[in-house]
């Protein structure tokens, strides 16, 4: 079930009027429900519908709802995997944007954002990221420095 579908469900089952549905909106900063992007936005959403008395019941594993920010899920990447990617890729890389980058996790990974990425497609990119570092004359484990090999 979408976020949006989830959120209408929860308006439904709380028999919220559209003054209170608008209210909690604006408490997570949007006018509407398809304005909702981030998790943050979101979970600020289901926050105060738990809080009226929302029981959502549609994943029969009991989890409400799940975060897809970094850090967020034992299965995705970590911040300090993310921060540490990105490291790399600072270091090593001759095209340092954004766009580069997402092109590379796309190409190992499979994913379209690096915040998408799963654990161990996280490794893979690492993996890759340093032996870059190291064919590029770097060496990743000692923060940048120069080297002549691994």
């Amino acid at each position: 079930m979408s976020r949006l579908a989830i959120i209408h469900v929860a308006k439904k089952q709380l028999g919220l009027d559209e003054e209170a549905y608008r209210a909690i909106l604006s408490g997570a900063g949007v006018a509407s429900a398809g304005d909702i992007i981030t998790d943050t936005q979101f979970n600020t959403v289901m926050t105060a519908f738990t809080r009226l008395g929302f029981k959502y019941k549609g994943r029969p594993d009991g989890v409400k709802y799940r975060s897809t920010a970094p850090g967020g899920n034992a299965l995705m990447i970590s911040k300090r995997q993310e921060y540490y990617i990105r490291g790399l890729w600072d270091l090593a890389s001759r095209a340092k944007d954004e766009k580069s980058l997402r092109r590379m996790v796309k190409r190992i990974g499979k994913v379209d954002d690096i915040a998408f990425l799963p654990r161990r497609n996280a490794q893979a990119v690492i993996l890759a990221l340093r032996d870059i570092c190291w064919k590029a004359g770097y060496n990743p484990d000692e923060g940048g420095t120069t080297c002549s090999g691994p």
